[in-house]
């Protein structure tokens, strides 16, 4: 006997549905949308030198505003060219099936940012301390580099299926070496994938919130000097830095995509 199962009407999930994405969505966009009054206010108010006035006047957000984006194209950098290695080791280690080299070497990634920066800052405390907050931002900018180099080279990993094996062996018969060979053969293939995955790792760095704040030692990064602006009610500039920020989120999305558009191959299961 078959007992028939009866299932909720598919209205029912598409309210459930729509109740849950309203319940995320709806802090975000009561943040967003106080950030944007302030900012309309602000602009529409006070003229140019007010504003920088009052930029003046809170002493992080300054230093925050300028410091913030160089560390993220640092890590950026850094980031790039520390997966594009780590995917050649894993490009032989997945084709040996080696996953727990793969998994050692994406701890960074995987482990919490709690235990990464705690990690970082004992073994580089006296170094920080003796260097001061240029240190510590090198400090910054090397811990949020070592979390998103697994994932560059995850993607990269994706990049090197579309990099024939056949083709080095032909160039090596040709007389070529190793550097022309990887210069003119398969950093072509591989160049979509490490900008990708730089960019990522430029907006990880951008919002990260712990790293900046546990490593930087007396500097000021943007996020922290914003979550901890907006907590205190200081002043209406945090609450439209909330709103710029979340403007250049949805710039970095809208690339991000765009990026991920100019990957066909991988979702097509080349």
């Amino acid at each position: 006997m078959i007992r028939r199962i009866n299932h909720a009407p598919s209205w029912i999930m598409q309210i459930l549905a729509l109740l849950l994405a309203l319940f995320l969505l709806l802090p975000v966009a009561a943040i967003f949308g106080l950030g944007l009054y302030y900012s309309l206010g602000i602009f529409l108010v006070a003229d140019t030198g007010q504003l920088m006035a009052a930029l003046a006047k809170e002493a992080g957000i300054m230093p925050a505003m300028l410091q913030t984006p160089l560390i993220a194209i640092l890590v950026a950098m850094l980031a790039s060219a520390w997966g594009l290695c780590l995917s050649f080791l894993w490009r032989h280690w997945l084709a040996e099936r080696r996953m727990s080299l793969v998994a050692i070497s994406a701890l960074p990634f995987l482990l919490p940012r709690f235990g990464v920066g705690t990690l970082f800052l004992l073994a580089c405390l006296k170094l920080a301390q003796w260097g001061g907050n240029a240190l510590g931002l090198g400090l910054v900018a090397v811990s949020q580099a070592a979390i998103a180099a697994p994932l560059v080279a995850a993607i990269l990993c994706l990049g090197w299926r579309q990099v024939d094996p056949h083709w080095r062996e032909a160039a090596l018969e040709a007389g070529a070496d190793e550097i022309t060979i990887f210069r003119r053969l398969i950093w072509p293939s591989l160049r979509p994938y490490a900008a990708f995955g730089g960019l990522l790792a430029f907006i990880l760095s951008l919002g990260d919130f712990y790293l900046g704040n546990a490593l930087s030692g007396d500097a000021v990064l943007l996020p922290g000097a914003i979550l901890s602006g907006v907590a205190q009610n200081a002043s209406p500039l945090y609450h439209a830095l909330v709103a710029l920020m979340g403007f250049i989120d949805v710039v970095l999305l809208v690339v991000v995509t765009r990026r991920l558009r100019r990957l066909p191959h991988v979702w097509n299961g080349y």
